[in-house]
């Protein structure tokens, strides 16, 4: 996994500030792969409340970038997990 101890950790953080305990993130994408060069950093949210979730997300995707710096990020919420996006997420990716 391409991620510092510290992005890890405001990244778990952060979630459980802003969309509490239960909320369960997941990196995923080329972050996951060691031997991959670059990429952003993608973010599956796994929450009770969606409609909750999205309303947080501006305010989640900017104090991700106060905390980790001029990262490109992508966050996507559980919604569908018929999603090939969801599927992606769940099957290959790393909870944090």
């Amino acid at each position: 996994m391409r991620l510092q101890q510290y992005e890890i950790n405001s990244i778990k953080s952060l979630t459980r500030d802003i969309f509490g305990e239960d909320c369960k993130v997941i990196l995923f994408g080329s972050r996951v792969y060691d031997d991959i060069k670059g990429g952003d950093i993608d973010l599956y949210l796994q929450t009770s409340d969606y409609v909750k979730a999205a309303e947080k997300k501006i305010n989640y995707l900017v104090a991700l970038k106060l905390a980790l710096g001029d990262q490109k990020i992508d966050l996507v919420i559980a919604q569908d997990q018929s999603r090939p996006i969801e599927q992606e997420a769940l099957k290959n990716g790393i909870e944090l």
